[in-house]
């Protein structure tokens, strides 16, 4: 999946929650084999973008944090 305008504007939380639903949905069986490829590698994608944000976050934070000497 080469398309990833999905995740425009996409919270952290909204991220988390559209992995989780893909996830309840392959461990129920509930993907098609048609649609597995496509949801496997949007999860795949998902998952990225919601480490690197709390990579980010994380650096961010401890930037702050060293600023103010705590």
């Amino acid at each position: 999946m080469e398309d990833k305008e999905f995740l425009k504007g996409l919270s952290y939380e909204d991220a988390a929650k559209q992995l989780e639903d893909i996830l309840d949905r392959l461990r129920n069986d509930e993907i098609s084999i048609d649609h597995l490829e496509k949801e496997v590698s949007k999860a795949a994608i998902i998952s990225k973008y919601c480490s690197d944000k709390l990579r980010n976050t994380e650096l961010k934070v401890k930037e702050i944090v060293d600023k103010l000497n705590l």
